[in-house]
């Protein structure tokens, strides 16, 4: 069996807005107040996540996750919370192990519908750097445990355009493996938190 990674990449701007089983986020180890897709969780659940590095419960470092329910904040079920280091040193490497663990901490969750909204690597904090990240850190856990994946990126502000491009230039430029690309387009209306799974394009 091959694997399917579809890609989608939509309008609504932030994560709180994207229809998902689970919603991913990365947070640095030296960077507070949060920002991007973890300050978004955070402010929707009520500081959640700041309480969670009060309490040293969640500091950032490499590899470090935490899984949350959203209580109906977010459209996603569920958080994962990924930690990425300091910022300093988030290249695109770092960033593309990142998508890797995240990923292979959904399907060990039997999760088939995610979003993500994690940072730029540095050091241009290009959005085809991103999208290179996205397709090699998933395709790196497909590749090797066939599965069905749709896979929902959040682009900046105004930005969804030129993510779904540079993800179509990552998937063509992307050494041919065990899983088959595809760029989707978003419905026109996601589903509700808790959904069934959206049908993936056939192989």
């Amino acid at each position: 069996m091959r694997s399917t990674l579809a890609l989608e990449v939509g309008d609504a701007e932030s994560l709180a807005r994207v229809g998902a089983e689970v919603a991913v986020a990365g947070f640095f180890r030296d960077q507070r107040p949060l920002r991007g897709g973890a300050g978004v969780a955070d402010w929707r659940l009520c500081g959640f996540v700041s309480r969670l590095l009060l309490a040293a419960r969640a500091q950032g470092e490499p590899g470090e996750a935490v899984l949350a329910t959203t209580h109906g904040r977010l459209r996603a079920a569920r958080l994962l919370l990924i930690g990425l280091g300091p910022r300093a040193r988030f290249g695109a490497e770092a960033h593309a192990g990142a998508v890797e663990q995240a990923v292979r901490r959904l399907l060990d969750l039997g999760v088939a519908t995610a979003v993500f909204d994690l940072p730029a690597p540095l050091p241009q904090e290009a959005i085809e750097d991103s999208a290179r990240g996205i397709v090699e850190g998933a395709c790196a856990v497909l590749d090797q445990r066939p599965a069905r994946f749709l896979l929902r990126v959040v682009a900046q502000a105004g930005g969804a355009g030129r993510m779904r491009a540079a993800l179509e230039h990552a998937a063509v430029s992307h050494p041919r493996g065990a899983t088959s690309l595809r760029i989707v387009r978003p419905p026109a209306a996601g589903p509700a938190p808790g959904a069934g799974v959206p049908r993936l394009p056939a192989n």
